[in-house]
């Protein structure tokens, strides 16, 4: 299979140079910047060589990294891939969006999109991959197609299992050839990786070292655990591929110096306890961000962002307004900035939220939940506790699985087999059993997430003042779950 990779990767290259036609200037015609946004499909914050993890391989990423900005603390909006990036499009928190807060449901046109806004003012639009889907199509007042034209006409001819065949680099390149008047651009690129399904026993085969990946504490320390999460980061370092051809691009044509460049991912990998919670392996994301000489190189930042914040951002570098409903802060003054570690005393927390995924509890409910996030604590509350939050049991979705919530998978399924073994059950229990109303958790001390201090009287204080740092920013940003309503259990949208 890494024999194959690479072919495509040389193909991909013999491609784009043959086409390379070289633009006079890598200044646009109005002189605000372009932008790429690489977002990756299911991917949490650590699963990158940049990050700390020994055992993926992603080169490109981390030369990203080093030539411009990384987030230590970078959040979804909300866990679930629709309304994540409805966030990251409308710039505001998912609960604001109504039936764009929940998977199958859809953007309403009265909200501002920053591509929309950039298209207003010259910039040309274009995606490939997975843009914001899946959408109830044709909703009254929707909006089907809020990025742009798509570019998916270039094709791998073979690829490994579960690897989308869209050459992605190719269609970017076609979109680059037709903007012949050298226009600033935005252009999407959605990786479909490393989105399940996986090729069982890719991640082992290409030489990926189980011996050096880390097995979170909600995880038991099986063989399946490590063979699934090689798996897994065989897909990352298959986007670490992709993301490279695409800076080869740029680099081709002499774009880059003009190209603030956006890596992230919509929400956390898709495992038991992390994709579709607010677990920091649900919504604490990857973020890169670079722009040549512009942004200064090799920092790292530890102030608390939301990917709500990149609307805001993306126009404020742009030189146009931010619409007043946007709830999310610009990081302008974070990205150009020369300091590392913290450098704003306003960017302390972050909130996220999560409605519901699938349709995996009776009568298409979801589990409500909202949290706060400082750099060493996340506290949450669950609205309704006596519902399960990763679905019933005895729900089983078509073509899907049980426990919706969590995608299927032989981790998954080896926690299912094993729910009452002496050893193992209370790894079934962390996953898919039910949660108190509050959660209280130190990040420093317990990175996974599985030590619950809400109702240790020791930290009754702080509880309470993350308690009502999270009422009052739900208020602020009217969240109607702060007023006592919950719409979307009235939502029945067609996937």
């Amino acid at each position: 299979m890494q024999v194959k990779m690479r072919l495509f990767r040389i193909a991909t290259q013999i491609l784009l140079l043959s086409g390379v036609i070289m633009m006079s200037s890598c200044e646009t015609k109005t002189g605000t910047p372009n932008f790429l946004l690489i977002i990756t499909d299911d991917q949490s914050w650590e699963h990158l060589g940049c990050y700390g993890d020994l055992a993926v391989k992603t080169p490109f990423m981390d030369k990203l990294a080093e030539e411009g900005v990384r987030f230590e603390n970078a959040y979804a909006a909300c866990p679930s891939c629709s309304p994540s990036r409805a966030t990251i499009l409308t710039g505001q928190d998912a609960y604001r969006l109504q039936e764009g807060g929940v998977l199958t449901g859809f953007i309403r046109s009265e909200y501002e999109l920053f591509p929309s806004i950039l298209k207003k003012n010259g910039y040309v639009l274009g995606y490939t991959g997975k843009g914001y889907w899946p959408f109830t199509k044709d909703a009254p007042d929707g909006v089907n197609e809020p990025i742009g034209v798509r570019y998916d006409r270039h094709r791998h001819e073979e690829v490994p299992e579960g690897i989308s065949r869209r050459n992605y680099a190719a269609n970017f390149e076609e979109f680059i050839k037709e903007n012949k008047d050298n226009s600033p651009f935005f252009f999407w690129l959605g990786l479909g990786e490393p989105h399940r399904p996986y090729e069982t026993g890719r991640g082992v085969n290409i030489g990926i070292d189980t011996s050096l990946i880390r097995i979170p504490a909600f995880f038991p320390d099986v063989p399946v655990a490590k063979v699934d999460m090689a798996d897994y980061l065989a897909e990352v370092q298959w986007a670490d591929d992709v993301v490279g051809e695409m800076l080869e691009v740029l680099d081709s044509r002499d774009l880059k110096k003009n190209t603030v460049i956006i890596f992230t991912s919509d929400n956390g990998m898709p495992f038991p306890r992390s994709k579709a919670t607010l677990y920091n392996h649900g919504v604490r994301m990857p973020l890169i961000i670079a722009w040549d000489k512009k942004i200064k190189s090799m920092r790292v930042v530890k102030d608390p962002v939301n990917l709500i914040d990149l609307a805001p951002t993306i126009l404020e570098l742009s030189n146009l307004k931010i619409p007043e409903q946007m709830t999310g802060q610009s990081m302008r003054t974070l990205l150009l900035s020369d300091s590392s570690g913290f450098s704003s005393e306003k960017r302390d927390f972050v909130v996220t939220s999560f409605e519901k995924h699938t349709h995996c509890r009776p009568n298409e409910l979801g589990f409500p939940r909202r949290a706060i996030h400082t750099e060493q604590w996340t506290y949450i509350v669950n609205y309704e506790p006596d519902r399960y939050p990763m679905g019933n049991f005895e729900i089983r979705i078509p073509n899907w699985d049980i426990l919706g919530e969590t995608d299927p998978g032989p981790l998954k399924e080896f926690y299912i087999k094993n729910k009452t073994h002496p050893d193992y059950h209370r790894y079934y229990d962390l996953a898919f059993g039910k949660v108190e109303r509050e959660e209280l958790y130190n990040h420093e001390e317990d990175p996974d997430m599985i030590h619950n201090l809400a109702d240790n009287p020791d930290y009754l204080e702080l509880k309470n003042r993350l308690s009502k740092m999270l009422e009052d920013y739900l208020l602020q940003t009217k969240d109607p779950r702060a007023s006592g309503n919950s719409p979307w259990d009235e939502y029945r949208l067609d996937k």
